[in-house]
């Protein structure tokens, strides 16, 4: 019965998880196409010049309890609309189910405030660090955006709402089937094994980094549901935390077709939450 009660909860979640995330998904996908079509050289102009603020937004919008808009900020990234700074900061930034469950659970509110402010911190920072480092790449984003149609082997004759559906409806898919497996396997794993492997002294915040890449929410849920029984220390949690960015990398990976472009983002995803959420068992 565990078996069949396990295998229905990973078909039947992911259902309202991709459900959440398609209107966040389809405004993105609007804007690109709407983009594709319309831009001129001077509303160009202005999304160049508004990029140099994307950390600082992304990580606003990352601590919105809702993993759809580094889904989105991903596909923004892959047509040139946003730097990779943006893109690194709304993944660090990004609490998912962590806000809600924490407040569920009554932890202390300064608590909550003090880890949303850090990967609030800690995702502008390395976001503006990574533009600044990048700068010459993002001089060439502007071309990326006319290549955006081309590259998700659309026909622009469907027109931007439809074409921006139809994206909308293949990233709803994939999501769902890698969410599905996801949760199947994640659900397999006891609790408490987990815990065992996350408190290993030494390198339980680099297991805890490396768990957090798996783009999907079930992982934040483990986590904070371990933090808040006890079982998981702040600063394994803080790193599986900050590198969990939803299914940011998951969409990242699917439009964006640089595959080393793609591997340099995960490390830096890796890295910054290796090394922030270490210290914060210091902060915290």
């Amino acid at each position: 019965m565990d078996l069949i009660h396990e295998i229905l909860h990973a078909l039947l979640h992911p259902i309202s998880e991709a459900l959440s995330m398609a209107p966040i998904l389809f405004l993105a996908y609007l804007f690109m196409e709407w983009l594709e079509h319309n831009s001129s050289t001077k509303f160009l102009g202005a999304v160049n010049r508004s990029r140099k603020a994307g950390p600082l937004i992304g990580s606003v919008l990352g601590l919105i309890p809702q993993c759809g808009f580094s889904g989105a900020i991903a596909g923004m990234y892959a047509a040139g609309t946003v730097t990779t700074g943006t893109l690194l900061a709304v993944i660090l930034a990004t609490s998912d189910e962590m806000l809600p469950m924490m407040i569920g659970a009554k932890l202390q509110a300064g608590l909550i405030i003090s880890i949303l402010i850090l990967k609030f911190a800690v995702g502008v920072v390395c976001g503006f660090i990574l533009d600044v480092a990048l700068k010459k790449r993002h001089a060439e984003n502007e071309k990326h955006i006319h290549d955006f149609c081309e590259q998700e082997n659309c026909s622009c004759k469907d027109g931007v709402w439809l074409s921006a559906l139809k994206h909308t409806a293949k990233i709803l898919l994939i999501i769902y089937i890698v969410s599905a497996m996801l949760h199947f396997i994640v659900g397999l794993v006891p609790n408490d094994v987990l815990a065992t492997i996350l408190n290993f002294p030494v390198i339980s915040q680099f297991v805890a980094s490396l768990i957090g890449l798996i783009p999907n929410c079930a992982v934040s849920v483990t986590l904070t549901q371990l933090y808040i029984d006890g079982a998981l220390g702040i600063s394994p949690l803080m790193c599986g935390l900050l590198t969990n960015g939803g299914v940011g990398l998951l969409v990242l990976y699917r439009v964006n077709r640089n595959k080393k472009d793609n591997l340099k983002i995960t490390l830096a995803v890796f890295l910054s939450g290796l090394v922030f959420g270490s210290l914060a068992g210091f902060i915290l």
